[in-house]
């Protein structure tokens, strides 16, 4: 065999390597090293023959109403890409998420914080109980969600003292604004009403429906928090109508102290969790 032709196989040889490689890492790791460390919450297809043939796009799954966090033999990777972030000072924000029916299991707030709790499990000693923050967020459900497993949740780095709850914070699927103690006024700052506004012309020109969600911490009564929840989502439906906005575009909902997305037990998680949660619908 000529060099020239032995040359050739040995790169062809290589290329398809290369490319087998690149694709199961690329699949094993985009979990935990997505954008902004976000996991993604695609449920596998019900169409897919098998969904244990599916499993391993998710190194960490999980099934409808069951907080338990499943694994696969993608889990290291998972770990040694999270792990990678650490550095002297930062935090682990881990984020367990969940659909809005699925039951809420014993001894916690909402089956997110359960999740969030099996993952960090996941870590074991590789993770002090200091270097980790617990947070929980729901998910609009999909097709296929409550017969297959799904992924549900994600990973931040982030330093205490840089760990400030923004009055208007942009997420993938929606927006928060956050409300200071027992107030259905939005936190004061010039940059929110400047966001309204330019959420008001956009809506106007898409046509695209808005729903309001407004929550609060735990502190007071179900039924105070309830309505104070839907004072909120008021408030802020009053500011997008003022800014031309029609007022049948706009649909205003209160889940009071039920939808936390951060312990209660701390000043800066009731903070967190008074807030309005924005949705933004397109025209069908």
């Amino acid at each position: 065999m000529s060099l020239p032709l032995r040359l050739l196989i040995a790169f062809v040889v290589w290329l398809l390597y290369f490319l087998l490689t690149y694709n199961g890492c690329r699949n094993e790791l985009c979990f935990a090293c997505g954008e902004q460390g976000e996991a993604s919450t695609e449920a596998i297809s019900p169409s897919t023959d098998s969904a244990v043939a599916a499993i391993p796009r998710y190194p960490v799954y999980f099934k409808w109403s069951d907080p338990k966090a499943y694994t696969n033999e993608n889990i290291d990777s998972l770990r040694q890409a999270v792990l990678a972030g650490m550095k002297d000072k930062n935090i682990l924000e881990i984020t367990g998420m969940y659909f809005e029916e699925e039951p809420k299991p014993d001894g916690f707030d909402n089956l997110g914080f359960a999740r969030a709790e099996q993952i960090r499990a996941l870590f074991g000693d590789a993770l002090d109980e200091g270097r980790v923050q617990i947070r929980a967020r729901t998910m609009d459900e999909r097709e296929g969600v409550r017969t297959n497993p799904f992924a549900a949740s994600a990973f931040d780095w982030i330093v205490p003292e840089e760990k400030v709850a923004q009055t208007v914070e942009e997420l993938d699927d929606r927006i928060i604004m956050r409300f200071p103690f027992g107030s259905t006024e939005k936190e004061y700052d010039p940059k929110v009403d400047d966001y309204l506004e330019k959420l008001a012309e956009r809506v106007k020109q898409t046509g695209e429906r808005i729903t309001l969600t407004g929550h609060t911490d735990n502190v007071g009564e179900d039924v105070t928090n309830a309505r104070l929840g839907m004072e909120r989502s008021r408030a802020i439906k009053n500011i997008l109508v003022r800014n031309g906005v029609a007022a049948d575009q706009i649909e205003t909902v209160s889940k009071g102290e039920r939808q936390p997305v951060a312990s209660n037990d701390t000043e800066e998680g009731r903070h967190e969790n008074r807030r309005v949660e924005v949705r933004l619908i397109k025209k069908q």
